[in-house]
């Protein structure tokens, strides 16, 4: 603790601390003092800003995943103290990957699946040109089976970014679920989908699950070469 610190209040020390654990330019002594500060804190705003330190990256990537194992370390030991300022560092934070991960340790699976869906619908609302969330949040969501995920997923197949609606796809066909068939027709039937990529892997799940399609004649035309409508479904014609 430096000198002056003694008159400062709070708050204030929890701002300093902050500002060390996500500076790159300090010591990584004086960073590790900074995250044992805010965890012996323990209050919501401290664990908070430790939290923020998963959101920085050095470029001595060993020293950062040391780093970075200390804080998540701090967390855990904080327990059921750490739940919410992990749910208010979500709604924030640039890298959810370390973040969801404790979340699942002290909350569970479902429970972190439930906050994925949460957060989803949040970034949605926001309708922001900041891609990179969406996308996080849906790859992790694409390992897990829930009964939401697919209506989760559904409104990003019409992002403007195409990494967000292949991984919104993605979640779809991960979840084994005929209700995904409906939705991803859409993908096929929309004109202005300009993603072949997209395209291609759509038309190979209903190739392989032998889905029915709705609207044959629109199928036929969206559908990307070397495709198409034999008996109501739609085949690989090569």
């Amino acid at each position: 603790m430096g000198f002056f610190d003694v008159f400062l209040n709070e708050e204030a020390r929890i701002q300093k601390n902050q500002r060390t654990v996500t500076n790159r330019d300090v010591q990584p002594e004086d960073r590790d003092a900074a995250a044992r500060w805010l965890a012996a804190n323990g209050k919501p705003k401290a664990l908070v800003a430790l939290l923020t330190r998963f959101d920085m990256n050095l470029e001595n990537q060993l020293k950062d995943k040391n780093e970075k194992e200390v804080a998540y370390g701090l967390l855990d030991a904080a327990g059921v103290a750490a739940i919410r300022p992990i749910e208010r560092h979500l709604e924030k934070c640039r890298q959810v990957a370390i973040p969801l991960k404790l979340y699942v340790e002290l909350q569970g699976e479902a429970a972190a699946v439930e906050k994925v869906v949460q957060l989803l619908e949040a970034e949605r609302a926001k309708d922001d040109f900041k891609p990179q969330k969406k996308v996080d949040l849906l790859v992790w969501l694409v390992d897990r089976r829930h009964p939401h995920a697919i209506t989760a997923a559904t409104p990003f197949l019409e992002d403007f970014d195409e990494n967000v609606r292949y991984a919104a796809m993605e979640v779809m066909a991960a979840q084994q679920d005929d209700a995904a068939r409906i939705p991803l027709e859409h993908v096929l039937r929309n004109k202005a989908e300009e993603s072949n990529r997209l395209r291609v892997r759509v038309a190979e799940l209903f190739v392989q699950r032998r889905w029915s399609v709705a609207d044959t004649e629109a199928v036929i035309a969206g559908a990307p070469p070397g495709y198409a409508v034999r008996d109501g479904r739609l085949t690989a014609d090569r």
